[in-house]
């Protein structure tokens, strides 16, 4: 009937598919191959593939991959009391639909994080797996560029409170993957395949239709935030492109020096005196790596349509989350990594409920994975 009416149009007959209309009856034949079509990958996730099992697929089009998580304490307060708060409680399994699911994402979190001790840490947890394993597999598809020409993630929201693959609860509260998002699907981004010491490489991906002149900083540094090394770069973009920027042999500094779990590599690419992308990268997982206390400081500044929001940390933080208490926002920025100084912006509109800067340092509480490694008698 397409092909009748809408003969000009082409046609994708299902999701996943090795090809179109110009394929006839064979549109199905090798649907999920590597080399053509689109693809669904549930390795990571329904199979309890390792994380790093994206990097050996070649996607030209992934069309579907995902990884649950819990949404926000205050969320799951709507549908549960404090008795309930346990992964495996049956008002919490009634509330996870995917076979096996909450086995699944304490299977994730033992591989990335130590334990947690409490209910609010296995939420913190699972969404930073959730966003790590994510921003993993597109920052790897976005580094084969030319191979793999795009991606969709399962999945952006939630039609009820559930535990789930969102990126945003069903009360519009953003997971740890929603703001992970914004940096991971940015036009210009820098990446790191940090696979080898002796060849640790950043790469520039450029979806803008323009070239560009760049400067790439990096900064290998101790989890103390002392330097170790340092350099950067000026690096050309060319549009619609994606390719290895700078390659590092860290080896001596990682290894050889047994910095491995006390070291980190921070980047960034500025377009001018904008930093436009950045992130960091430790050699361990998140369980093994060694943190020290953040012993944040805060400074809230207010204009008249924001709050602005200076947080310190003189050491490396991972992963930290900003939150209100009987309240919500959206921030500029969360769930971040950082070393030295970040800046938040909460837009005033963003607000719940109307706050003054005093009542809103009242109820903004800060989680880092430093938090999961502290032990039950010094918390």
């Amino acid at each position: 009937m397409l092909k009748k009416y809408d003969p000009q149009t082409f046609y994708w007959p299902s999701s996943p598919s090795s090809g179109g209309n110009q394929y006839g009856g064979a549109c199905f034949k090798g649907s999920s191959d590597n080399n053509k079509g689109d693809q669904h990958f549930w390795a990571v996730w329904h199979s309890f593939a390792p994380l790093e099992e994206f990097r050996k697929n070649d996607f030209p089009f992934c069309s579907e991959f995902g990884f649950e998580s819990i949404p926000s304490i205050k969320t799951v307060s709507a549908f549960a009391k404090g008795s309930d708060l346990n992964l495996c409680s049956p008002v919490m399994e009634a509330h996870q639909k995917c076979a096996l699911g909450n086995e699944k994402l304490l299977f994730y979190i033992a591989q990335m994080c130590r334990c947690p001790k409490s209910f609010e840490e296995t939420i913190y947890a699972s969404q930073l797996v959730q966003a790590e394993s994510i921003r993993l597999n597109v920052e790897h598809m976005r580094r084969r560029r030319g191979k793999c020409m795009g991606s969709l993630y399962w999945q952006l929201n939630d039609s009820n409170p559930v535990i789930s693959w969102s990126a945003i609860d069903c009360f519009g509260r953003p997971k740890a993957l929603y703001y992970a998002t914004k940096r991971f699907y940015a036009p210009i981004i820098i990446s790191c395949l940090e696979e080898n010491p002796n060849d640790i490489q950043l790469h520039i991906t450029n979806d803008t239709t323009g070239t560009i002149a760049l400067k790439i900083r990096w900064r290998l540094r101790k989890n103390n935030g002392e330097m170790i090394k340092s350099g950067s770069c000026e690096f050309k973009s060319i549009s619609m492109s994606s390719s290895k920027a700078v390659s590092l042999d860290l080896s001596r500094e990682i290894n050889d020096s047994g910095l491995k779990r006390e070291c980190f590599l921070q980047y960034s690419v500025e377009s001018g005196e904008r930093i436009i992308s950045e992130g960091s990268t430790i050699f361990v997982r998140p369980k093994s790596f060694a943190f020290l206390p953040p012993d944040f400081t805060l400074n809230i500044e207010e204009t008249p349509g924001s709050f602005i929001l200076d947080l310190k940390s003189k050491v490396f933080a991972k992963g930290v989350l900003l939150d209100l208490k009987d309240c919500d926002c959206i921030f500029s920025d969360n769930f971040f990594d950082m070393c030295g100084k970040k800046r938040v912006e909460i837009k005033k509109n963003t607000l719940t409920k109307p706050l003054s800067s005093a009542a809103l340092r009242k109820k903004l509480t800060v989680m880092s994975c430093y938090d999961l490694q502290m032990t039950y008698g010094n918390r």
